[in-house]
């Protein structure tokens, strides 16, 4: 299994998250970790 990582689409910065090639998901919401971002935006994983 491969695990890849979640990236924020604001500033780029690689969050502590991480999910499987398999996995899917949507309605997933974090805030970013990056020191000057801070923004919240949602994970959608394979949704077709």
């Amino acid at each position: 299994m491969t695990i890849e990582k979640v990236t924020c689409p604001y500033c780029g910065y690689k969050m502590p998250i991480m999910y499987g090639k398999d996995a899917t998901g949507s309605g997933i919401f974090v805030k970013c970790k990056g020191k000057n971002c801070k923004k919240i935006f949602e994970i959608k994983i394979n949704i077709k």
